[in-house]
C-alpha cells in the first residue's frame, strides 16, 4: 500500500506493475494525478475532475461511481469480443470462393462458382449476418478473463485464422464441390470426364447431327471432319451457343463410358419441366452447358447454409450455443434475410437471367448442403467442449488456459 504518493512516484509504481506484465488502470481527478493517468494501460478521470486529467485519460467518468468503470470495461471486451465474430464469420466464406478457381486452375473442370456469385456472397449475402454479429450478447465469463496482452492478442491472430480456413472453411469449401459434382453427375457429367476437360480439343456440330454412340468414330457427327478440331480458346461453357449444344458432339474424343445416365429424362414426368428443359433454350439440359448454371447455383446455395453454421458458432468462443442461445433477433433476422436472398437469386428469372442462375431441385439444399451445416455445428460444439474442459480458474478467479485445444483453438 502507498500513501500520499508524488506525481514521480505513482509513475514509478505504474511503471513496476507494467514491467512485471501487469495490465495498469489508474484513476484520479486532479492534476497531479494526470502524469501516472497517461503513463497507465488504462486511464480513468472523474468527470468533476481537473481538465488535465480528463485530456490524459481513455475513459471519462460522468457519474464518478466506480462501478462504471466495470461496465465500461464489460463493453469494450464485448466490442472486441464482436469485432472478432464478425471478422471470423466474413474470412469464413473466403475458402469456398477461392477454391473453385485454384481447383480450375490445377484441374481444369468447367468453373465451379462463377465471379458473380461470388461477389453476390460478399456484398449480398454474407453483409448483414456479419454486421448482425456486433448485436451479440456478452459471454459469461467475459470478465472472468485476464486483461488482454497488447503484443499477443490481437484482433485477427494465427488462432482465428486458423479456424476460418483449416477447420470451418474447408468444410464449406468441401461441401460446395461435392455438390458441384453430384449436379454435373446428375446432368450427365461424370467427376472423372470432368477433370482437365478445359484442355480437351473440341468439334463445333452441325445443328443436324445426332449422339449415336455405336457410330465410331465420331459418335454422331454426321459432319465430322478432323480439319474442324480446334485447340478451347473459348469453351462453349459459358456461351449461349453452348446451352443449347450437346457437349457429347463436341468432345467428340470422349468414349461413351465418359457421360452418366441423366437423372433428368425427358420421358420422365415426375419432374418439373424446368428441371428437364432449359426455360432459356428450349432444349434438354443434360449434357449441355445450362448444366454448369445449376451446378453452380447448387454451389452458391452450399455455401450460403454453410455460412448459416459458421454465423451460428461465431456467437461464442467457448460457451455452448445452448448456454449462449439465439436471442440475437437481428442475427436471426439476417439468417433469414440471408436465405431469402439466395432463394431469389435462384428462382427468380430475370435474376437468372443477369447472374447465370437456374431454379435447382430442392434436394441440393439438402444433399451435401445440411448435412455438412450439421457437421460444422457438431464439430465447434465438440470442439468448445474441451475448450471448456481445459480452462480452469486461478486463485484470483481468473480464466486460464491449460488444455491443448484452449491453447490452440481458442481464437
Amino acid at each position: 500500500m502507498f500513501a500520499r504518493t508524488t506525481p514521480s512516484q505513482k509513475l514509478l509504481i505504474v511503471d513496476a506493475c507494467q514491467k512485471a506484465g501487469n495490465i495498469v488502470a489508474v484513476t484520479g481527478d486532479g492534476v497531479n494525478d494526470s502524469p501516472a493517468i497517461k503513463k497507465a494501460d488504462i486511464g480513468i478521470a472523474m468527470g468533476s475532475g481537473s481538465d488535465v486529467a480528463k485530456n490524459a485519460a481513455d475513459i471519462l467518468l460522468l457519474d464518478d461511481n466506480f462501478t462504471s468503470i466495470v461496465k465500461g470495461i464489460t463493453e469494450g471486451r464485448l466490442m472486441f469480443d464482436n469485432l472478432k465474430r464478425s471478422i471470423c464469420y466474413a474470412l469464413g466464406a473466403n475458402p469456398p470462393e477461392v477454391w473453385p478457381v485454384i481447383f480450375q486452375i490445377i484441374f481444369q473442370v468447367p468453373l465451379p462458382l462463377s465471379s458473380l456469385l461470388m461477389l453476390a456472397i460478399c456484398v449480398g449475402t454474407d453483409l448483414y449476418p456479419a454486421i448482425s454479429l456486433a448485436y451479440e450478447n456478452p459471454e459469461s465469463d467475459i470478465m472472468n478473463r485476464q486483461p488482454r496482452n497488447p503484443n499477443r492478442d490481437r484482433l485477427v491472430n494465427g488462432k482465428l485464422m486458423s479456424f476460418t480456413y483449416l477447420q470451418i472453411g474447408w468444410m464449406q469449401a468441401l461441401s460446395g464441390m461435392l455438390v458441384y459434382f453430384i449436379v454435373m453427375n446428375d446432368y450427365g457429367f461424370k467427376p472423372q470426364t470432368l477433370l482437365f476437360l478445359n484442355l480437351a480439343p473440341g468439334y463445333v456440330p452441325d445443328a443436324t447431327d445426332v449422339y449415336e454412340p455405336l457410330n465410331a468414330p465420331s459418335f454422331g457427327n454426321t459432319n465430322y471432319n478432323d480439319a474442324n478440331f480446334y485447340l478451347p480458346d473459348g469453351l462453349p461453357w459459358s456461351s449461349s451457343s453452348g446451352s443449347s449444344m450437346d457437349l457429347r458432339l463436341f468432345y467428340t474424343q470422349l468414349n461413351p463410358e465418359s457421360w452418366s445416365p441423366c437423372l433428368y429424362d425427358p420421358t420422365d414426368s415426375s419432374y418439373p419441366s424446368h428441371w428437364i428443359k432449359s426455360d432459356f433454350t428450349g432444349v434438354q439440359i443434360c449434357y449441355t452447358s445450362d448444366a454448369l448454371f445449376f451446378a453452380q447455383t447448387a454451389y452458391f446455395i452450399s455455401i450460403i447454409i454453410t455460412q448459416w453454421a459458421n454465423c451460428i458458432i461465431c456467437k461464442t468462443r467457448s460457451l455452448s450455443i445452448s448456454q449462449q442461445q439465439m436471442v440475437n433477433h437481428h442475427l436471426t433476422f439476417a439468417l433469414v434475410v440471408e436465405m431469402v436472398v439466395g432463394a431469389l437469386l435462384a428462382y427468380v428469372k430475370f435474376l437468372n437471367i443477369a447472374f447465370n442462375t437456374r431454379p435447382i431441385p430442392p434436394m441440393y439444399f439438402a444433399v451435401p448442403a445440411f448435412q455438412n451445416f450439421l457437421k460444422i455445428l457438431f464439430y465447434d460444439e465438440l470442439r468448445k467442449i474441451l475448450v471448456r474442459r481445459g480452462t480452469t480458474l486461478t486463485a484470483s478467479g481468473r480464466v486460464k488456459y491449460v488444455g491443448w485445444m484452449a491453447r490452440n483453438t481458442y481464437w
